[in-house]
C-alpha cells in the first residue's frame, strides 16, 4: 500500500522552490520582494491599520511600519484618515502602486506559463484538478488565511 508520505516530501520540495521563484525579484520587477508580498496583502485587504496590516503578514508593528514608510515614499500606498476613528490611518494601494502590483503578478503568471508550454492541454487540465483539489485539502488542515 502507497503511502503519502513520499509525494509530501517531493511536494514540499517543489512548493519551496517555486514559491522561492515567485518570491525573488523577477526581471524587470520594480518592487523589493519583501515589499511585492506587503503591497499584495494591501491591494488583496483593501485599506488596513498599520496593526491589522502587520498581523495579516505575520510580522510585528515596528517592521510593517518601516517598510509603509518606505513604500509611501514611493507613491505606490497612501494613508488616509480612518473614518471610523479619525485619530487613526489606513493604508491603502495607490492606482501607481496597483499597476505595479499587476505588472509583477504578470510576470510571474508568464513565467508559470512558459513552464506549461509543452504541456498536453488534458495534462494541464488534470494538474489545475489536482491542485484545486490539494489546495482544498491543506486549506481544511488550518486555520490560517491561505491569501
Amino acid at each position: 500500500m502507497q503511502t503519502a508520505q513520499p509525494a509530501a516530501a517531493a511536494m514540499l520540495s517543489a512548493l519551496m522552490t517555486v514559491g522561492r521563484l515567485m518570491r525573488q525579484r523577477q526581471a524587470e520587477d520594480q518592487l523589493d520582494p519583501g515589499i511585492f508580498w506587503l503591497l499584495k496583502t494591501i491591494a488583496h485587504k483593501g485599506p488596513l491599520r498599520i496593526s491589522d496590516l502587520a498581523a495579516a503578514v505575520h510580522l510585528d508593528v515596528s517592521t510593517v511600519s518601516r517598510h509603509v514608510a518606505q513604500v509611501e515614499r514611493t507613491g505606490l500606498i497612501a494613508r488616509t484618515p480612518d473614518p471610523v476613528d479619525g485619530r487613526a490611518q489606513l493604508v491603502g494601494i495607490t492606482d501607481d502602486g496597483q499597476q505595479v502590483l499587476d505588472q509583477a503578478f504578470q510576470r510571474r503568471r508568464d513565467l508559470l506559463e512558459s513552464a506549461l508550454a509543452g504541456w498536453e492541454p488534458d495534462d494541464i487540465a488534470e494538474f489545475e484538478r489536482l491542485l484545486g483539489k490539494f489546495v482544498s485539502g491543506v486549506n481544511s488542515q488550518t486555520s490560517k488565511d491561505p491569501s
